[in-house]
């Protein structure tokens, strides 16, 4: 079949019920379908949208309807009317372009900020880490609960392996629910562990690499928000610190 109005825009459904009404004439909605080579449930979609623009009438006898093709001479007037309209908006458009220069920094700024999501995507974000810290740098971490083991401890080990072989710091404030965990990483070279305060429940952590800031879930859908951005991870850092210093080495 030739694509005589898709070139123009229309979608193959709607080339194809229009032709099919050129060929038919006035038709009920059953030899359009078929002509047409679609669906009943999409046909009725397709000839609203054929309506809206134009180039196809209808109206009802005895409670069914029934629809013509417009002259092809009608499609051009439909053209015209659009082109009209793409005017206009590009015009608008073009007084709008201002304000979107000026949110610039807004949009570098959403550059540094990704979400991933899965237990994959956290994995990621831990893997990302390794490969790019070095010896002399120190990982972390505020807020780890008992829910951030489950299922994973294995791998939690095997990359806390790789990070001591790499001799990266690591400094960790667990939940008071997670202890047993934290007991598990004490006596690990590399790598000192305390406990908040207080009691309380949470599911999220936070964890902070050189310039990356991560907000980390895993509770049914695991995700990381994921921030590269000094200052914000500089801050994150202070209150690191604030915890840290009021934090507990033993339950």
């Amino acid at each position: 079949m030739a694509r005589y109005l898709q070139e123009i825009g229309f979608t193959d459904g709607e080339e194809r019920v229009y032709l099919a009404l050129l060929k038919l004439g006035t038709s009920k909605t059953g030899p359009i379908a078929k002509e047409a080579g679609i669906s009943r449930s999409k046909l009725y979609e397709v000839l609203e949208k054929l309506v809206r623009k134009g180039i196809v009438s209808h109206f009802t006898k005895n409670n069914i309807s029934h629809y013509s093709a417009m002259p092809p001479q009608r499609i051009t007037e439909y053209l015209e009317n659009k082109e009209k309209e793409f005017k206009i908006k590009k015009e608008e458009f073009v007084k709008t372009i201002p304000i979107l220069q000026s949110l610039g920094g807004s949009i570098e700024l959403s550059k540094e900020a990704q979400v991933f999501e899965g237990m994959d995507g956290i994995k990621n974000v831990r893997e990302l880490a390794l490969r790019t810290m070095r010896a002399d740098q120190t990982m972390y971490y505020f807020g780890n609960p008992a829910s951030g083991h489950n299922y994973v401890l294995g791998y939690w080990d095997d990359w806390n392996d790789r990070r001591i072989k790499k001799k990266i710091e690591s400094k960790i404030i667990y939940n008071q629910d997670a202890t047993e965990f934290g007991e598990r990483r004490k006596n690990q070279k590399y790598t000192q562990i305390r406990y908040l305060p207080q009691k309380g429940q949470s599911d999220a952590w936070v964890e902070i690499y050189d310039d990356i800031l991560a907000i980390v879930i895993k509770k049914e859908t695991p995700m990381s928000i994921v921030i590269r951005n000094k200052l914000v991870a500089q801050s994150f850092l202070t209150y690191f610190s604030v915890l840290w210093a009021a934090s507990k080495k033993k339950i």
